[in-house]
């Protein structure tokens, strides 16, 4: 009888260990709800997650649903990770021949000033000069995940037309001409 005991107790702690182990994974998943996420080259917010997979819906309200199969065999990207802000970046790119300074502080002022610039947050301008111009990373925290399009399309108008008033040109893609026949 204490054999049959033995193996009956092993077998509940089995049950008890796979039960927690699927609790947990189950947990970690469904705490991804509201995320921002990226998987291969689809990026949108994480509506539900059922057994079989994750439904994430893109900015342009196009509804993807990726089997759990892919979540454990590619890189997913998460912008938020529970929060309800996360890092949005603005790009710019100028003609070289400007003050990158007078530029740089501009741009700084632009997202400061945006309404959906989460308060107390930092905001930065990262400067690259290229062989055609200067590029401009405008980053700062929004608000709120879901304005995070409306944030960058507001830091783009305002700080184009900010740098407009400044003078400064911005930089023109070279283009190859090609023959037609």
């Amino acid at each position: 009888m204490t054999n049959a005991l033995k193996k009956a107790f092993e077998a509940i702690g089995r049950s008890a260990l796979i039960s927690r182990t699927t609790e947990g994974f189950r947990k970690t998943f469904q705490e991804l709800r509201g995320d921002w996420i990226q998987v291969d080259c689809t990026y949108g917010e994480v509506k539900t997650i059922d057994s079989r997979a994750v439904r994430i819906v893109t900015a342009d309200d196009t509804e993807v649903i990726v089997p759990h199969s892919k979540l454990w065999s590619t890189r997913v990207s998460n912008a938020t990770s529970g929060n309800r802000s996360l890092l949005c970046v603005a790009d710019f790119y100028l003609h070289p021949d400007h003050d990158a300074a007078a530029a740089q502080r501009r741009l700084t002022e632009v997202a400061g000033g945006s309404s959906y610039r989460k308060a107390d947050s930092a905001v930065s301008v990262i400067v690259h000069e290229k062989p055609w111009g200067t590029h401009y990373r405008l980053k700062a925290y929004v608000k709120e995940s879901r304005e995070q399009f409306d944030f960058i399309t507001d830091l783009t108008i305002r700080g184009k037309e900010a740098l407009r008033v400044m003078g400064i040109r911005f930089a023109q893609a070279p283009y190859a001409e090609t023959k037609r026949n």
